[in-house]
């Protein structure tokens, strides 16, 4: 009975020697200014992965809500492919409940209940995993679009975050709305930034 008792814990210690989870804040600022944030949970067991994101953001003009953006989602994945997505989005008052789904060879894109298939290969543009980079085209989770994409390699840089000296590599992400990215010696996410239609920069910052 002992015997049986300390090998079903070394199974559990085993176990829980492959689970992790790692949580990253950004904080999303506009010209300067924080008007959000932004969270990813990664949790890692065996061949799975579970991604949660949260993002939450608004823009004042004159203490009048100018944008706001709220949205939720989480990513599952086996073995590096993507088997199931959910996201909720209320994008300045336009709402959609996106979906995905491993299908065969295919992902099933469902937008507001209405069903589409698409190459596999397609990934969600969440922006945590640099694969990304290596794929054609990604799934906007806020509206469902399918936006092909090229990538263009912006070499290594010194950035300081937060009073923090941090090696990274940047990557252009050209698509239907390009992007900077900036992830570090470990493959972690550290920085992107865009420029919105109203001539702004948006920076998201690991905080």
């Amino acid at each position: 009975m002992r015997l049986f008792a300390a090998f079903l814990g070394l199974t559990v210690l085993c176990a829980n020697a492959q689970a992790s989870t790692e949580t990253m804040r950004f904080a999303i600022t506009r010209n300067g200014e924080q008007i959000g944030t932004h969270a990813i949970e990664i949790s890692r067991s065996g061949a799975e992965t579970a991604v949660a994101t949260v993002t939450d953001l608004t823009v004042r003009v004159l203490f009048v809500t100018a944008y706001r953006l709220q949205q939720t989602a989480s990513e599952r994945w086996v073995n590096g492919q993507l088997v199931a997505l959910k996201s909720i989005s209320d994008n300045n008052g336009t709402r959609h409940a996106v979906a995905a789904a491993a299908k065969g060879p295919n992902l099933e894109i469902k937008v507001d209940g209405n069903a589409t298939l698409v190459d596999s290969n397609v990934m969600p543009a969440s922006l945590w995993n640099p694969e990304l980079l290596r794929r054609p085209a990604m799934l906007d989770t806020k509206d469902g679009q399918i936006m092909p994409m090229s990538v263009r390699d912006g070499g290594e840089e010194q950035l300081v975050i937060n009073e923090r000296n941090i090696k990274a590599h940047r990557y252009t992400i050209v698509s239907r709305y390009s992007q900077d990215v900036w992830y570090d010696d470990q493959s972690r996410l550290v920085q992107a930034k865009f420029v919105a239609s109203d001539g702004s920069v948006i920076m998201y910052q690991m905080m």
